[in-house]
């Protein structure tokens, strides 16, 4: 049996000759559940932006790409390859190169970005496209493409579904570049010999985010391997992982299988300095979270110092009745540990609540924004975080303080 657990218990809850005692034991618990559960939702919250920034940026990803580690491509080949690689549920080649765009007046310079029909689907496109636009291969027999909201905008596309509108997309010769020739008209006559042109119908338009919408166009693989003069090289192979399949494990075995020459590239780690800028926002915060426990652990010094006050004389009934000044100590040390433990289970309660609260229901609302409600996420490892951090300061200033203050208000125990 703990005695000194058992008395501190008692102590809790029992009622002092004080109210103050209670007020200030109160204010203690309040401050430390207040503060745990500031943490669970700030927490959360960083973790849904993270979250909604990584699905901005990376919709039309998948989880793995293989790239060069020099120049523009790799050979076709690698899609089959790794298409039957053990864990790949999905292999997809893509294209991407700068190219100009004219539809009336002045061209423009945008990306475009191409794969085929079913890696369309795996890059979930179809769910970013305008409500009233389908997923597609071909219009009318030719290939079709997808403007982004911004390039859209910029051409002043018509959004109607009824309306043809179509593109024409020029690609520098291979050995030429757009930076060689700047201040030409590249769809002059006489160009041809510079430049390669096609003409693309559109389909739709998509919207991802402002930076991709305002300069990205998708177009099927065929017609860009032949604008960009392609027919056997893909800039990346895109890979998808098989269910039960980690992002991290699939890499080490393709890594481990990759030649010389061709490198892995994560969906994470091509946003690596937005997600890296988030989570530096996210611990900064627990940080500053964490030393206004520190002054929480003042109000328990308060209450300690007020409880030792009032239980004097039990004290020294304790003392006589043979409990040694250690076993005093841990009396009111378990008492600093009881009053955090409180307020963490009831903050960390109240703040689980409000993340699973506005998860479903979105209390906190975001008017004119992308998303209609402020995006949160709850992990494990950041409810432990917090209990950790919320027991570690609170357990060590409690058993510290209470050390010297046994010896200053109690030296017979001590």
């Amino acid at each position: 049996m703990n005695v000194p657990f058992r008395i501190a218990r008692r102590y809790l809850w029992s009622r002092k000759s004080q109210r103050l005692i209670h007020l200030v034991s109160g204010i203690s618990v309040v401050v430390v559940a207040a503060v745990a559960a500031a943490m669970i939702a700030i927490l959360s919250a960083f973790n849904g932006i993270e979250a909604l920034v990584e699905d901005l940026f990376s919709s039309l990803d998948t989880e793995i790409a293989v790239l060069p580690v020099e120049g523009r491509t790799l050979p076709a080949a690698w899609v089959d390859s790794l298409a039957s690689f053990p864990g790949v549920a999905h292999a997809g080649g893509v294209l991407e190169q700068d190219v100009v765009i004219r539809r009336q007046g002045q061209p423009m310079v945008c990306t475009l970005l191409a794969f085929d029909f079913e890696h369309a689907r795996e890059t979930q496109l179809d769910a970013r496209l305008r409500s009233t636009d389908v997923l597609r291969e071909d219009t009318l027999g030719g290939p079709c493409g997808y403007a982004g909201l911004g390039v859209a905008s910029q051409l002043r596309l018509p959004l109607s579904g009824d309306a043809l509108v179509t593109l024409t997309v020029a690609a520098p010769r291979r050995g030429r570049s757009l930076g060689s020739m700047s201040g030409q008209n590249l769809f002059d006559g006489g160009m041809e010999d510079k430049m390669v042109t096609g003409v693309l119908p559109i389909c739709g338009t998509f919207s991802i985010n402002a930076d991709i919408d305002s300069r990205t166009l998708v177009a099927p693989l065929s017609f860009a391997q032949e604008v960009l003069q392609r027919p056997d090289a893909f800039s990346r192979v895109e890979v998808v992982p098989e269910a039960g399949v980690t992002v991290e494990t699939l890499r080490s075995d393709i890594d481990a299988r990759l030649p010389e020459g061709l490198r892995t590239r994560t969906r994470r780690e091509k946003n690596a300095l937005i997600h890296a800028t988030s989570r530096a926002e996210k611990w900064a915060t627990f940080a500053i979270l964490s030393f206004i426990l520190v002054v929480a652990a003042f109000n328990i010094l308060a209450a300690l110092t007020m409880l030792l006050l009032d239980k004097r004389r039990d004290i020294g009934t304790l003392t006589a009745i043979g409990m040694t000044g250690r076993e005093v100590r841990q009396v009111f040390s378990w008492q600093g540990v009881l009053i955090n433990v409180v307020g963490a289970v009831a903050g960390i309660g109240i703040g689980v609540a409000l993340v699973l609260l506005q998860d479903a229901y979105g209390l906190v609302r975001l008017e004119g924004a992308m998303v209609p409600a402020y995006p949160v996420v709850l992990r494990f490892w950041d409810v432990a975080g917090v209990v950790l951090v919320v027991l570690g300061i609170g357990g060590t200033f409690s058993a510290a303080m209470v050390a010297y203050l046994v010896r200053r208000l109690a030296p017979d125990a001590g």
